[in-house]
């Protein structure tokens, strides 16, 4: 057996599920009470664990677990997005699923958060924010233009432009459903719609 498929020991395993415990508390925290009140006080005791306990997994205190907790969740709803987008092939239908991957995530308790931010955590993550709209944005920029390459998008249409647009309509779907899950499929069917539309009337 390779050493990467060796099975993790238990202190491994506790480790790495003392680290989860951490972030899923400061996820549903940062929901719920914002980045100000995410106090490694509060933080330790939400989630059953020690201050030191918390350090020795993030030396580096809140901002480090924010930071982390920000990554996971972006990673997920890109890995999330990319597994409904890619059985697809109508391009309305690839993109839309880009949205479902987002409110998805922003609909539940520990991910609203990654919907709807205020300034102070917005400062706190200036420096990794956006990763996952820039692929988002690149993925729909192709699908537009194998819309145009079927011909169901006008060969002049400003691809990049609207790429743009759309990913703004897509954060601002996964927004609304961060400030309220009920409207979650409904902000998937809006977007759905203007997908329908803009390929509906390039055919017209």
């Amino acid at each position: 057996m390779s050493a990467s498929n060796k099975p993790l020991s238990l202190r491994e395993r506790n480790r790495m599920r003392t680290r989860g415990d951490i972030l899923d508390t400061a996820a549903e925290l940062l929901s719920s009470e914002g980045y100000a009140s995410t106090a490694l006080e509060v933080l330790s005791q939400q989630a059953g664990i020690s201050r030191g306990t918390i350090y020795a997994h993030f030396p580096g205190g809140r901002d480090e677990i924010v930071r982390e907790v920000y990554l996971r969740i972006a990673d997920a709803v890109y890995v999330r997005g990319i597994s409904l987008r890619d059985p697809l092939t109508d391009p309305g239908a690839r993109i839309t699923a880009l949205a479902t991957a987002l409110v998805e995530a922003t609909k539940e308790p520990k991910g609203r958060f990654y919907g709807v931010m205020g300034p102070d955590l917005v400062s706190a993550l200036s420096d990794v924010m956006g990763s996952t709209s820039r692929s988002f944005e690149e993925l729909i920029a192709r699908d537009l233009k194998d819309a145009k390459d079927s011909g169901t998008l006008p060969e002049d249409a400003p691809t990049e432009a609207l790429a743009a647009t759309i990913t703004g309509a897509i954060r601002a779907a996964g927004a609304a459903a961060a400030r309220k899950p009920e409207d979650a499929e409904p902000a998937v069917a809006a977007i759905r719609l203007l997908m329908d539309g803009l390929l509906i009337r390039a055919t017209v």
